[in-house]
């Protein structure tokens, strides 16, 4: 085993876990559903369920896109990712895994003329700026035709259902985290036993100890989420990237979630959204979509 790549693996995927486990268990905390301590140990079981069993999906969508990608090349999208992750849980920032190690894979690969399918990477970046414009509208749409269903049923009901079903969901979005984005990490590496163990054990190392501050970031800072609303966004951001699995294509939970709950505002009356954490959250990552394709060239050339 590359003991490097291994240990920048774990440390990426520690990260990644922590960062992400707002898009996952974010809504049942942020609604008070579950505790902090048993939505966090939800995402967990979503996580690793989902990279053992869909994990492998990913394999063929990156070396589609990148055939000649090497194992120098992994390193340095490892090195990159690490260094915006470790940035981005600073600023408490939810980020998106998919497109800073993607990018950065890309820009090694065209510094040193490797082979590139540039349909494939071209359908990949569409569908990643679909997916976060339809996450944003369609939670709108979806989130006025359920108020509508809803509205002459017996509300305790409804709420106990919703609840049931906001826990699920959790669930699921944790089951595609781990199968879309950790698997795309887990593709670049050789795999095998040794891998899968590093994996799940950065997987409970990262979501317990480095969730605290993009958890409030996306719950308290943009919109407090009512039940309705935190189910259709969970629902919606998690069919997106489940979509995106089974092509093959790395979509960051992420990316559509946050979309999701900016959408959701769409569905108040007041509309009650605050534009600062959403133009920090966008210009960080489009400077590290950049920085990511940049720095990977330059680190292949040196």
């Amino acid at each position: 085993m590359d003991l490097i790549l291994a240990s920048l693996a774990f440390l990426l995927i520690a990260l990644v876990s922590g960062n992400n486990l707002q898009a996952c268990s974010g809504s049942v905390i942020g609604s008070r559903i579950l505790s902090k301590r048993r939505g966090i140990a939800l995402a967990i079981m979503g996580y690793i369920a989902g990279f053992i069993l869909e994990g492998g999906f990913l394999r063929k969508g990156l070396f589609s896109a990148m055939p000649n990608t090497m194992a120098s090349f992994t390193e340095i999208a490892l090195v990159i990712s690490v260094i915006i992750f470790m940035v981005a849980h600073k600023m408490r920032v939810p980020q998106s895994l998919s497109m800073t190690f993607f990018l950065a894979l890309l820009g090694a690969n065209l510094a040193m003329g490797e082979g590139i399918n540039t349909v494939s990477v071209g359908i990949i970046v569409v569908f990643w700026i679909a997916a976060t414009i339809i996450s944003m509208f369609a939670t709108g749409w979806v989130l006025r035709c359920f108020s509508k269903m809803l509205y002459n049923r017996r509300v305790w009901r409804s709420v106990r259902s919703i609840k049931a079903l906001l826990i699920l969901m959790s669930f699921i979005t944790a089951f595609t985290l781990g199968a879309n984005t950790i698997g795309l990490v887990f593709a670049s590496t050789p795999g095998g036993l040794s891998y899968y163990a590093i994996f799940i054990l950065a997987i409970i190392t990262g979501s317990i100890g480095l969730s605290s501050g993009e958890l409030k970031r996306v719950n308290m800072e943009i919109i407090p989420l009512r039940y309705l609303n935190a189910l259709v966004t969970q629902t919606v951001s998690t069919t997106m990237v489940e979509i995106a699995t089974l092509a093959g294509i790395p979509l960051s939970n992420t990316q559509t979630y946050t979309a999701s709950v900016y959408g959701a505002g769409l569905g108040y009356r007041t509309r009650i959204l605050l534009r600062k954490p959403a133009l920090i959250i966008l210009k960080i990552w489009i400077g590290t979509a950049i920085a990511s394709l940049v720095f990977g060239y330059i680190l292949a050339l040196i």
